[in-house]
């Protein structure tokens, strides 16, 4: 099982929303930079960053802090937020990141997205932000009329190598993943899977690893630190 902190950057600082909620949003940094330097050092094998602000606004916010974390942090970084264009995924990509992650581009274009996983693989993982049992988009702040199950199922046909499962109502919350969601989703794809929302202890990890998730993204917990990263990296190593 893989654990990836989670670097999520809005208006240059480091935060960590509840919920998804751009009003409730806590700063843990004023430099993205800095803290995956700070994770890289404490053993982190990739990094989860996302542009909360680009996911709001459409388009890539976080142009300068992306470079100089891809140029100081040598392991790999996976990036959201915002990337709806073949050309930014395609950017993305020659500045060196190792994944990029779709969402609404991803529910709203699904011939546009076969092409895009069609040429670059397993760079691409989509991420279905799911709040009452229906994806989210732009920044989660719209409900599709999309469910989880049936998105799954036309990933899956269609070569996606990843996804990412958020459940939104635990984001940010330290409260635990909602594993019967995740039991599920798991034995309804062979996809890698990789789950985010909720995560607070080694025991809640544990569970995650017995259900067989393929790599778990941590924020809060590690930024209130109720998960020391070095601690838990030895524990599933």
């Amino acid at each position: 099982m893989q654990i990836i902190p989670a670097i999520d950057i809005k208006d240059g600082n480091c935060v960590r929303l509840f919920q998804g909620d751009y009003t409730k949003e806590t700063i843990y940094a004023d430099s993205p930079v800095a803290m995956a330097l700070k994770w890289k050092k404490q053993g982190a094998k990739m990094l989860h960053v996302i542009d909360l602000s680009g996911a709001k606004k459409g388009r890539s916010m976080i142009g300068n802090d992306l470079k100089q974390i891809i140029k100081k942090v040598t392991i790999p970084i996976q990036v959201g937020g915002g990337i709806r264009t073949p050309d930014s995924i395609n950017q993305l990509i020659k500045s060196g990141v190792a994944k990029v992650i779709l969402s609404t581009y991803a529910i709203e274009n699904m011939i546009l997205l076969k092409k895009i996983v069609d040429l670059y693989g397993d760079k691409i993982a989509v991420s279905l932000d799911v709040l009452d049992g229906k994806l989210m988009k732009n920044g989660w702040l719209e409900q599709s009329d999309i469910t989880l199950t049936s998105t799954i199922k036309k990933l899956g046909k269609m070569g996606v190598e990843t996804i990412i499962y958020t459940d939104i109502t635990r984001d940010g919350t330290l409260t635990g993943p909602n594993y019967k969601i995740i039991e599920k989703v798991k034995k309804c794809t062979k996809m890698r899977l990789i789950i985010a929302g909720g995560v607070s202890s080694i025991e809640q990890i544990n569970k995650l690893k017995i259900i067989g998730v393929d790599g778990v993204i941590i924020g809060k917990a590690l930024y209130e630190e109720k998960i020391i990263l070095k601690e838990v990296l030895k524990y599933v190593s």
